[in-house]
């Protein structure tokens, strides 16, 4: 029996009706989760599935976002900057690894032209970096590790998050954990040391505790680090 079923949408943007694919509940597996939220699964990635692309003018978002309704003005400015280049593509069906890194690129598009917040534009770049990551193509993933730090940086600058600050601690732990990836232990020190004594760290106990133990691995390898030059 598939893990997968049909579920419907309609392009806020074109119209379009179509069915895309989407892992059903009870088949969904975890085997591994690492320190970045990259969870690995026995049998279908849900991860793959997370984006929405109308095969017909290539808008693409998140689930969440692509159901929203949109404006004549955000119309407009998809249908100008991707669906006037748009070849009809089909990626409702099951996914593949590269699959899934291609229709996250296209979504990064459309959330670009809307001016998305940078929080989005961070998520979208760390999948794409879980995935390349899962393909073995390190200079890539390590590409997207950057951009996703990046960008993570700019979303806790720029942006307010006074409704969420659960999302706060949660950038602030993957800037740390991202530089740690990327081998700035000193940096990911800090950023992890934000974490544990951020305000709301109370209301996440279990990324308090992720934290905690990467701001000791951190100064383990910043250590080795030392000591290797």
């Amino acid at each position: 029996m598939s893990s997968l079923f049909d579920r419907s949408y309609t392009c806020p943007v074109c119209g379009n009706n179509f069915t895309s694919k989407q892992v059903k509940t009870s088949a969904i597996r975890a085997k591994e989760r690492k320190k970045d939220f990259h969870a690995l699964f026995s049998g279908e990635n849900p991860t793959y599935y997370g984006v929405i692309c109308c095969p017909k003018c290539g808008y693409a978002k998140f689930e969440n976002d692509f159901i929203k309704e949109l404006d004549s003005s955000d119309r407009l400015i998809i249908e100008q900057a991707i669906s006037s280049h748009w070849r009809t593509q089909n990626f409702c069906e099951e996914r593949t690894t590269e699959i899934a890194i291609n229709v996250h690129r296209i979504a990064l598009a459309s959330y670009k032209v809307h001016n998305a917040k940078q929080s989005i534009i961070g998520k979208l770049y760390l999948r794409l970096a879980w995935f390349n990551r899962e393909l073995g193509q390190d200079e890539e993933a390590k590409r997207y590790t950057e951009l996703a730090l990046s960008t993570f940086l700019s979303s806790y600058e720029m942006e307010r998050f006074e409704e969420v600050p659960e999302k706060e601690l949660e950038i602030i732990y993957l800037i740390g954990e991202l530089n740690r990836q990327l081998g700035n232990y000193k940096e990911a020190i800090r950023w992890f040391d934000m974490t544990i004594r951020h305000e709301f760290a109370y209301k996440n106990r279990l990324l308090k505790q992720y934290a905690k133990e990467q701001w000791a691995l951190s100064v383990e390898e910043n250590n080795r680090f030392k000591q290797g030059r």
